[in-house]
């Protein structure tokens, strides 16, 4: 835990000055409650024993101005403190969003989307919460603490040993509760993560949800999850409310074994009723700080809960980094070459490529095709370095890819895939993607190309229309025509086409199929297709099977050489054939 606390203090250090000066602040705000109490005594003191009655109107004013001094500064301490934790949040948040954002794209698969969200949000909000509302708190408690026990020794150091000897048995239940607390908050934590990705599910799928009638057996996902949260949150709220009466208990001994021992000492004369006054207030005084130290620690046991879970994040290294030596890979045409590449998931036991040997001229289109799962995707993925192969080398313009920064490798692929992802931004903004500082003119000349700027004129807004989360107000096609417009915008040299048409319909396909043609000129193509009616034309077609090139040449070629090209070709064209002949019995 110290090196937790240590970490969190790191995000503190680049504001030590307003840190500083909350500091600063804290000592005469938290200080005053000593100088209330011995004043106090003092006054009683004067006024009723020594019969001083002239400072009978002089002591209450001086406790007003000495109380309004302390909330001016207690003023300063909040706002400094509170703004060196919101400032040390933001960077922590800021942090965690980058380092995600950096992560390979196998860190993502292994991974649940509600389990990041969590952290991101739910995590360190809860961080927030301690850093900013107790560590103010907690300085300037510490503070009052210290104060009101040099009154009570400066009094009387004998009933100061007594009761804090007593007082110090509240270390004990702060520290088993807080264990107890901590665990229950991780727990919880976790269970929140389960529940936004339950829900996250649900909303993104919602039509499948409901057209097999799944809504009864996502409610009871969900119903299930939430339990385990209030099971957890509940084992939390026990060990937080037997802190309260345990060391209310504990402060309560202290008092009357004061008051017993005080009492006696008054009445044989050994202490004057204004020392008493001071030492009793004090007292009384002093269990307002123990109790809200002992409430801070049932907050920042979470707290350090969720920190441990942020920094398990943040502690993960990317595996895809630029190498020291790298260089930026010059814009234009390029040569992909692939030597003896395997490939294999982390942790899976299946190898997905095996022993890929295959060379892209630049300028020419190669088509990747073969049954589903036989690492047609797996491969395209190799070539902007979404992974990295298990053994062998990709090569681009003679260079292996681990040579370039992956920024100027990415910079040079644009890339259209069946999921289409689409933002929850307007159509402009989400074509502008393929290139930042694109112009109305670039963006509307890429809508054209992608032949979707007929229907996004007859949108209620046009070009700054919503299009709402992964585009869901457009159609299937649209969604993907935008996607192509993307592509075309950003006007790489190096194309990944993965089922970029399965969206469109016959004619659209045809259309988009044309442009492509033109965007394909002096580039080098990867088209990856289920139908091979969209291929026939490519340079050259891989057929894969089982993780393995078994055939590579022309549509020509191929289909004369009577192999697995073929009877791919004979499965697909047939499977029409046949359905329209079960329909016809039917």
């Amino acid at each position: 835990m110290p090196a937790i606390y240590l970490r969190l203090l790191n995000y503190i250090r680049p504001y030590w000055v307003p840190f500083v000066a909350g500091l600063i602040a804290a000592i005469p705000g938290g200080g005053i409650d000593g100088a209330i109490a011995w004043l106090a005594g003092q006054g009683l003191q004067r006024i009723f024993v020594e019969g001083q009655q002239n400072l009978i109107y002089l002591v209450p004013i001086a406790v007003l101005v000495i109380a309004a001094l302390q909330g001016i500064f207690r003023f300063l301490e909040a706002f400094c403190i509170r703004y060196v934790g919101a400032s040390a949040i933001r960077d922590l948040r800021n942090k965690l969003f980058t380092h995600i954002e950096t992560q390979p794209l196998l860190y993502f698969h292994g991974q649940s989307s509600g389990v990041l969200i969590g952290r991101l949000t739910n995590d360190v909000a809860i961080i927030e919460h301690a850093i900013s509302q107790t560590f103010q708190s907690m300085i300037s408690r510490t503070i009052t603490l210290l104060s009101l026990v040099a009154v009570l020794l400066y009094q009387s150091w004998k009933l100061s040993l007594i009761a804090l000897s007593i007082l110090s048995f509240i270390v004990l239940p702060v520290i088993i509760l807080g264990k107890k607390i901590r665990k229950s908050s991780r727990g919880g934590q976790e269970a929140i993560g389960d529940l936004v990705c339950v829900l996250s599910e649900s909303i993104q799928g919602a039509k499948i949800i409901q057209s097999f009638n799944l809504e009864d057996f996502q409610i009871s996902r969900f119903n299930s999850t939430n339990q385990n949260f209030f099971h957890n949150t509940m084992k939390a709220v026990r060990a937080e409310a037997m802190m309260s009466p345990i060391l209310a208990m504990i402060g309560a001994l202290g008092i009357a074994a004061v008051i017993w021992v005080a009492g006696y000492q008054v009445i044989h004369h050994h202490m004057t009723l204004g020392s008493l006054t001071s030492f009793v207030i004090a007292l009384l005084l002093l269990y307002s700080p123990i109790k809200n130290l002992g409430r801070i620690n049932g907050i920042v046991q979470p707290a350090l809960a969720a920190a441990s879970r942020v920094f398990e994040v943040l502690d993960r290294e990317s595996n895809l980094k630029d190498s020291p030596d790298a260089f930026k890979l010059k814009p234009g045409p390029h040569h992909i070459k692939l030597s003896h590449v395997h490939f294999q998931y982390p942790g899976a036991p299946d190898i997905v490529l095996t022993d890929i040997n295959l060379e892209i001229p630049s300028g020419r289109m190669v088509a990747l095709v073969g049954l589903s799962g036989a690492g047609k995707s797996t491969l395209a993925n190799l070539v902007p370095r979404f992974f990295d192969p298990t053994a062998g080398t990709i090569f681009i313009d003679g260079e292996p890819l681990q040579h370039y920064t992956l920024a100027s490798l990415r910079s040079e692929i644009a890339m259209v895939t069946q999921d289409n992802f689409l933002f929850n931004m307007t159509v402009q903004e989400n074509i502008r993607l393929g290139k930042i500082d694109a112009t109305e003119d670039e963006i509307v000349m890429a809508a054209k190309a992608a032949y979707c700027h007929d229907f996004i004129t007859e949108l209620p807004q046009g070009y700054k229309t919503e299009i709402g989360e992964r585009g869901v107000r457009l159609s299937g096609g649209q969604q993907q025509r935008l996607a192509i417009a993307r592509a075309f915008l950003k006007n790489a040299p190096i194309l990944i086409l993965d089922e970029a048409t399965s969206s469109l319909d016959n004619e659209s396909e045809a259309m988009v199929q044309a442009a492509l043609n033109n965007l394909m000129s002096g580039r080098t193509v990867i088209v990856i297709a289920h139908r091979l009616s969209t291929v026939r034309h490519a340079d050259q077609i891989v057929v894969l099977e089982n993780g393995s090139i078994v055939e590579t040449g022309t549509h020509s070629s191929l289909a004369e050489a009577n192999a697995t090209y073929t009877r791919l070709l004979t499965a697909q064209f047939q499977r029409p054939e046949m359905s329209a002949e079960s329909r016809g019995e039917s």
